[in-house]
């Protein structure tokens, strides 16, 4: 049994059902259940899709999330255990991500990039994402 880090792009078509992942995400997520391994929510990307879905619940005029809801769910996360707090990594690992960033381009963001980074120093497995770009990213190990 392994941990699969979900990426942001996952847990916002998780917790999104008007999302355009929203199907794709609810059957890589069984998938993941389904073989034993176990999903992996990291504290910073659970970050990056709180906001992304806190813009879309203000931007929106249809189909907007369901705010209320899925802060709940966030919520039950954390309070069972389900989110892991790496930020000190993120913090030592620092310089590195930015290296990333410059070799890429630009292609990828700072979260992006930290995944790559923690993935390359063995802190993190695999990582369910749907970005092509990042899953294109030299040695990246994924899950689709």
């Amino acid at each position: 049994m392994a941990d699969i880090a979900l990426d942001a792009n996952i847990l916002i078509g998780l917790l999104d059902s008007s999302d355009v992942h929203n199907s794709r995400a609810e059957a890589l997520y069984a998938r993941i259940r389904e073989s034993e391994d176990d999903p992996l929510t990291l504290d910073f990307v659970a970050q990056e899709a709180i906001s992304v879905l806190c813009r879309r619940s203000c931007e929106r005029k249809r189909n907007a999330p369901d705010l209320p809801r899925i802060l709940d769910e966030v919520r039950g996360w954390f309070e069972k255990g389900q989110v892991a707090f790496i930020q000190r990594e993120i913090e030592n690992l620092y310089p590195n991500i930015l290296d990333v960033i410059g070799q890429s381009g630009g292609k990828l963001n700072f979260n992006d990039a930290a995944l790559v980074v923690l993935q390359q120093q063995g802190i993190i497995g695999d990582v369910a994402t749907f970005d092509t770009t990042l899953a294109s990213q030299p040695g990246f190990r994924t899950v689709e």
